[in-house]
Formats: C-alpha cells, sequence, structure tokens
C-alpha cells in the first residue's frame, strides 16, 4: 500500500518536471534570447547578389610558340664551270671616208679586218661571225648587196649570204640601214672568206680574215664600200 503511493507520488513529480520542462522550451521558443545568430545563420545563406547569364572570364593558357633551329641552307656546287656573259654593246661606227674610195677593179672595196667583241653579250664560246656595213659611193648605207663568206666550219659549198639592210635588227646593232652579218658559229682559229656579189659576179676582192678562239674577238668587222 505505502508503495503504491510512492509511485504515485514519483510519477505525478515526473509529469510536473516534464510540463515544466515543456513550458521552459515554449518560453525560449517565443522570447529566443539569441535572434541575432539566427539572422546571421538566415544571412548567410541567402545569395548576395543575382546570378546573370554571363559567366566570369576566365584565364585562357595560350602556348608558347616554340623558335625553329634555323637549319643549314644546302648550296648546290656546280657540275661545270659557268660561262661568262657580257653586256650588249653597239659595234664602231665605221668612219666614213669623205673621199671616193680609189676606183678598181671591181665596184666594191673592203677596209682591214678589225677584230671586236660581238654586239650581243653572248656567252663566251657561242658566238663568232663577220658582219659591218655595205657603202654607197657617198659613204652612206647601200641596200641590196649580197655578202657572201665562207672557210673554217662553213663549207665553200654551203656559202653563208646576206643582203644588205633587209634586217633591220641587224641594222641596229651595225648603226646603219646597210649592215649584214654572217653567223659562223662557235668562234675558233680559221681562215674565213668575205666578198660582194653582184648580178650573181664577185663585186669586190675577197677578203681573207685569220679568226681566233677569243670571246673578246668573235666579231671580224669588214665594211665594203662602192668605189665607181
Amino acid at each position: 500500500m505505502n508503495n503504491a503511493r510512492l509511485y504515485n507520488r514519483l510519477a505525478v513529480i515526473s509529469l510536473g518536471l516534464a510540463v515544466i520542462m515543456m513550458i521552459c522550451y515554449l518560453l525560449i521558443f517565443l522570447i529566443n534570447p539569441f535572434p541575432s545568430a539566427e539572422i546571421a545563420v538566415v544571412a548567410s545563406l541567402t545569395p548576395t547578389s543575382t546570378a546573370t547569364g554571363t559567366p566570369p572570364p576566365t584565364w585562357t593558357w595560350t602556348p608558347v610558340p616554340n623558335t625553329p633551329t634555323p637549319r643549314a641552307t644546302f648550296t648546290p656546287v656546280p657540275t661545270s664551270t659557268p660561262r661568262a656573259t657580257r653586256t650588249p654593246t653597239l659595234v664602231p661606227t665605221p668612219t666614213l671616208n669623205p673621199l671616193i674610195p680609189t676606183r678598181s677593179p671591181y665596184k666594191f672595196t673592203a677596209n682591214q679586218p678589225v677584230l671586236t667583241s660581238d654586239p650581243y653579250g653572248a656567252a663566251c664560246g657561242t658566238w663568232g661571225g663577220v658582219g659591218g656595213q655595205v657603202l654607197d659611193i657617198d659613204g652612206s648605207p647601200l641596200k641590196g648587196v649580197s655578202v657572201v663568206g665562207w672557210g673554217g666550219p662553213v663549207a665553200e659549198q654551203g656559202k653563208l649570204v646576206f643582203t644588205s639592210g633587209s634586217d633591220a635588227r641587224i641594222n641596229r646593232f651595225y648603226n646603219g640601214d646597210g649592215a649584214y652579218e654572217l653567223f659562223i658559229g662557235a668562234p675558233g682559229d680559221f681562215e674565213f672568206n668575205v666578198v660582194v656579189y653582184e648580178n650573181g659576179r664577185p663585186a669586190s676582192p675577197v677578203v681573207k680574215v685569220k679568226m681566233v678562239n677569243d670571246c673578246r674577238r668573235d666579231l671580224a668587222l669588214i665594211n665594203f664600200q662602192r668605189n665607181h
């Protein structure tokens, strides 16, 4: 009997304590003695700014270009020695004799051949020949006269023939409208013959010129002038 009363009292006390604790919790919730801490926690969870559609700029890694190591330049070695070239020049202007050439059995008289360089500046060893002017009795250029040549590599049966004044390019290089040129080929040491023909017959003595194997003297300059 006494034990039952004791238990009842303990139960009543426990229930009272429980009610007191509930009242305390209720007061704490209503009064909230620490509002700033709760506000700080809420504030820390609130975003500080409004998100935009543009992402923040990011750093892009730019690779540093590698500096190429210069390579040695290959210079080919020529297999043969190049030939020297010369600048084209006009041949000397023929000196006109104011006196009428001495009359002779032939209608044309030739001056003494002069060896000089060709007017084209051809590569050394690639050009050789005879050229010059055909002049009238008064020293003016004379067109339409046949100049014939042979010798050395040119056989007599295959004579070279050129009509004076017939090529404007040749006239320009030999300074006159009565120019002629006989291209032989490569220069060499041989004798070459030149003569003027008229009506199928020689109209001047045969001029024999000694050609030489020298690219600085690959042109034999010979002028013919009518004497009657």
